[in-house]
C-alpha cells in the first residue's frame, strides 16, 4: 500500500506541475490571439493565465514565465495608453500622445518591468537575453515618455519616480535622463533627491558650472550653508570663470554683507581672463547692487554716499562686457536699465524741488538719462525681442518721453 501511496503523490506532483507549465503556453497563446486580433477578452486571458503561473512555485521563478508576465503587462500598459490617447479631442498628434501618458497609470508597467529583472536573474544561460533588452528597452522608453509629459504638465513630483525608473533602466551612462532626475526633484521640492542626484552628476563631471550652482541652492534650500559655502568653494576651483558661480558666490558675499571679498574676487578673475565678458558682466551687477540697494521684499534702501562713483564702476563695467561681446543680452539689458534708473532716480529728487529754475535743471537730467537708456534697450529688444522685461521698461522710457508711435508699437507688441 505504501508504494502505491508513493507513486501516486508521485502522479500528482508531476500533473500539477505540467498543469502550470500548461499556464505559460496558454498565457503566451493568448498573447499572440490578442495581437493579431485585438480582442480584450484574449489579453484578459493571458494575465489571467499568467498570474497563476506566477503564483506556483513550480514555475514562479522560471524565466519564461517572467519574460512573458513582463511581455503581457507591457502589453496591457501599451493597451490602456492607446485608450486614453483615442479619447483625447485634441487634433495635435503631439499633445494627444502626451495627455495619452498623463492619464496612464504605471502600475503595469511596474509590473513589467519587475518581471524583466526577474526574467534576468533568472536566466543565467541567457536563452532570453534577447527577449527581455527588448522588453526593458521599450519599458524604459514609456517611462521616460510619462516622465516629459507629467513634466510638460508642471507636474513635477509625479515626473520624477517615472524619471528615476527610466535612468535605472538605461543606465549610469544616460547622462541626460540623470540631469532630468535632479531637475525634477528640486522643482518638486525633493531637495534630498535633488542633492544625490546633483552629486552623482558633479562625480561624473556633468552639466559643468550648473551642477555645481544648482547644488549650492540645494543646500541652502536645505537650511546647510556650511555645505553650500563648501560646495561652492569646490565649484569656483573647478569652473573659476562660470558666470552661475560667480553670481552665487556674490550672492552669498551680499547676503553676508562682505561685497569687499566679492569684489576681490573678481578682480582676480579678470586679471587671468582680461576680456572675459561674463566676469565684467558681474562685477558691473555688483556695483549696480552696491548703488542701488534694496531690502529683503525688493524695497529700495537710501543710496549710499559713494552712489555716483559705484554706478560710474557698473556702466563702465557694463560697456566692456557689451565691447568684448556686441551681442550681450544680458549686458546690454542691464546697462539700459541703469540709465533708465537713474533717470527714474533723479526725476523722483527733482520733483522735491520747489524752485522752478533748479527743478528744470535736474529734470533736463532725468531726460538725458533716459535718452541714453533707450538705444541701448532697442537693441537687446532686437536680440530678445520677446523679454517682457525690455518691452516694460521702452514702453516706460517712450512714455516719459512722449514719443507716442513708438510707445503705440510697443503697445501692440505688449498685446501679442
Amino acid at each position: 500500500m505504501k508504494k502505491i501511496s508513493i507513486i501516486l503523490l508521485f502522479i500528482i506532483t508531476v500533473s500539477s506541475a505540467f498543469s502550470q507549465q500548461k499556464k505559460v503556453v496558454s498565457a503566451w497563446k493568448y498573447l499572440s490571439d490578442f495581437n493579431e486580433s485585438k480582442d480584450l477578452e484574449s489579453l484578459n486571458k493571458a494575465k489571467e493565465a499568467i498570474d497563476m503561473a506566477s503564483e506556483d512555485a513550480d514555475t514562479k521563478n522560471l524565466p519564461k514565465t517572467n519574460v512573458y508576465k513582463g511581455q503581457i503587462y507591457l502589453t496591457i500598459f501599451d493597451n490602456n495608453l492607446r485608450t486614453q490617447t483615442e479619447k483625447q479631442s485634441v487634433s495635435d498628434p503631439n499633445k494627444k500622445t502626451l495627455i495619452g501618458y498623463q492619464n496612464t497609470p504605471t502600475s503595469e508597467l511596474d509590473i513589467a518591468f519587475q518581471s524583466f529583472t526577474n526574467a534576468k536573474t533568472a536566466d543565467v544561460k541567457g536563452a532570453y537575453l534577447s527577449d527581455i533588452k527588448a522588453g526593458m528597452a521599450r519599458v524604459g522608453t514609456h517611462f521616460e515618455n510619462k516622465a516629459i509629459a507629467d513634466y510638460n504638465a508642471k507636474k513635477y513630483a509625479d515626473a520624477l519616480p517615472s524619471f528615476e525608473r527610466a535612468y535605472e533602466i538605461n543606465g549610469t551612462k544616460d547622462t541626460n535622463t540623470l540631469s532630468n532626475c535632479a531637475l525634477v526633484a528640486e522643482r518638486s521640492g525633493n531637495f534630498e533627491k535633488a542633492k544625490l542626484y546633483y552629486s552623482k552628476m558633479i562625480d561624473g563631471k556633468q552639466g559643468s558650472g550648473n551642477t555645481f550652482a544648482s547644488l549650492v541652492n540645494v543646500f541652502y534650500m536645505l537650511k546647510d550653508t556650511a555645505a553650500g559655502v563648501e560646495t561652492l568653494k569646490k565649484g569656483r576651483l573647478a569652473y573659476p570663470n562660470d558666470i552661475n558661480l560667480l553670481t552665487s558666490e556674490i550672492n552669498y558675499y551680499l547676503k553676508t554683507n562682505n561685497s569687499t571679498e566679492a569684489i576681490n574676487n573678481l578682480n582676480l578673475a579678470l586679471i587671468a581672463k582680461p576680456t572675459d565678458a561674463n566676469l565684467f558682466l558681474v562685477r558691473a551687477i555688483l556695483y549696480d547692487n552696491i548703488a542701488n540697494p534694496k531690502d529683503a521684499t525688493g524695497k529700495d534702501l537710501a543710496k549710499p554716499k559713494d552712489y555716483a562713483n559705484k554706478l560710474a564702476l557698473a556702466e563702465a563695467d557694463y560697456k566692456k562686457a557689451i565691447e568684448f561681446k556686441p551681442d550681450y543680452f544680458d549686458a546690454l539689458y542691464n546697462l539700459g536699465a541703469l540709465y533708465n534708473n537713474k533717470g527714474a532716480f533723479i526725476a523722483k529728487e527733482a520733483n522735491k524741488i520747489a524752485n522752478e529754475a533748479k527743478y528744470k535743471v535736474e529734470n533736463a537730467k532725468a531726460t538725458e538719462e533716459f535718452n541714453k537708456a533707450m538705444p541701448v534697450l532697442e537693441k537687446a529688444l532686437q536680440i530678445n525681442p520677446k523679454d517682457n522685461n525690455t518691452l516694460f521698461a521702452l514702453k516706460q522710457i517712450y512714455s516719459r518721453l512722449q514719443l507716442l508711435d513708438k510707445l503705440k508699437a510697443i503697445n501692440e507688441k505688449l498685446k501679442g
